[in-house]
């Protein structure tokens, strides 16, 4: 059957509750793991803590940390040998979305043969089960997608559908996301704002996951300035993972849009960081798809302070709710701005090309034409 709402995730949510991994693995009857996860969340001291978790249990680990932005198939292929060379026999994600995916990754080659990227061309891949994940941040929502993105040599990114190889259990502690600087809370806590706001402008969205996605707009409205401000507060910090869970759920059910299909873009062309991509990308997305769906543009614009007087014509309810977006952007989290980033305009042509590509553009509302996309790159970069 085709159920509206499923939710297999088996969650440990809150503060402290990193010390519960070792009993989990022990329950699931693990001996190895392999820690998968990068170089600054090593230096952080969380790795450390992972691994004093397991071994207080009696479970040994090993950790890779070799992963990077916008991960790899090699960072994939040599996580994956560092599994099979040290007989492991758990994957543990621990990080932001690069470790989640780069994790799922691993597992998925854990029970099917690779390369990895065929599952982005539509091979069959039978399930892998068992995977933990433990993030760090606030913004993927990997923990609860069914979903991961992968570069190939060339720096594009491929998503893969994942279905039924996400991650089986997930440990969400607010208390290992204090450390976050502010501008890697802000962009972060953004890419958890865009999955509400696209979930709820898709194509795929229906009375359910509105209910969901709304409620994540004004979470991330109220708890990201103060987490972006004061990163010690535990109550923002817990909204916050709350949200990005929730957010993450969403992705299987009301998806992103052609604000992720532009971000997508804009990190594989510009490196871009994920979450900065998406809040210079989305204001401009909803204001082009506001013809499409009016009432729903001006829901988003209410919950970020514009005020509409019941006369604005589509156009007129796209513009309003795309400043005051970006007023939240700018002012109430401070991002960067667009122009701190090495921008190559010879480029867009190409760029437009592939965003009209995308897979996400499969769940916009109003379809977007090459032209449409490339006039949306230099209203970005005006």
């Amino acid at each position: 059957m085709q159920f509206q709402l499923v939710q297999n995730v088996k969650v440990i949510f809150g503060a402290g509750k990193l010390k519960e991994l070792g009993t989990l693995a022990n329950e699931l009857g693990k001996k190895k793991v392999l820690i998968v996860t990068d170089k600054g969340i090593v230096s952080a001291g969380i790795a450390d803590k992972t691994a004093a978790a397991l071994k207080r249990a009696g479970v040994e680990c090993v950790v890779y940390d070799g992963v990077e932005p916008d991960p790899s198939r090699k960072v994939v292929e040599a996580a994956y040998r560092s599994y099979c060379d040290n007989n492991c026999d758990q994957v543990v994600g621990l990080g932001g979305g690069s470790a989640m995916d780069t994790s799922k990754a691993v597992n998925i080659l854990c029970y099917n043969e690779g390369p990895i990227l065929r599952f982005a061309h539509g091979d069959e891949m039978i399930p892998a089960p068992g995977l933990i994940v433990i993030p760090t941040t606030s913004g993927t929502g990997s923990e609860l997608s069914d979903g991961l993105v992968i570069s190939d040599d060339d720096g594009e990114k491929h998503p893969i559908l994942a279905t039924m190889a996400s991650s089986e259990y997930a440990i969400v502690d607010p208390e290992l996301m204090v450390g976050m600087p502010a501008h890697i809370t802000a962009s972060t806590g953004f890419d958890t704002l865009s999955h509400g706001i696209e979930a709820f402008t898709s194509t795929a969205a229906d009375l359910l996951s509105d209910q969901i996605t709304k409620r994540v707009m004004e979470m991330v409205t109220r708890w990201l300035p103060i987490a972006t401000a004061n990163g010690t507060n535990i109550e923002a910090r817990s909204n916050m993972a709350a949200a990005c869970l929730m957010g993450g759920w969403m992705l299987r059910y009301g998806h992103t849009h052609a604000g992720h299909s532009v971000a997508h873009i804009l990190g594989s062309f510009f490196h871009i960081p994920h979450g900065y991509a998406c809040a210079y990308a989305l204001p401009h997305v909803l204001e082009f798809n506001a013809p499409a769906i009016p009432q729903k543009t001006q829901r988003v614009g209410k919950q970020f302070g514009a005020i509409f007087t019941g006369n604005e014509t589509p156009a007129e309810i796209g513009a309003k709710t795309r400043n005051a977006l970006i007023s939240f952007r700018d002012v109430d989290l401070h991002l960067a701005p667009v122009t701190n980033w090495k921008i190559d305009r010879s480029k867009f042509p190409e760029m437009a090309e592939e965003i009209v590509k995308e897979p996400f553009q499969v769940f916009n509302p109003r379809p977007m034409s090459v032209a449409d996309a490339l006039d949306l790159l230099y209203r970005i970069f005006a």
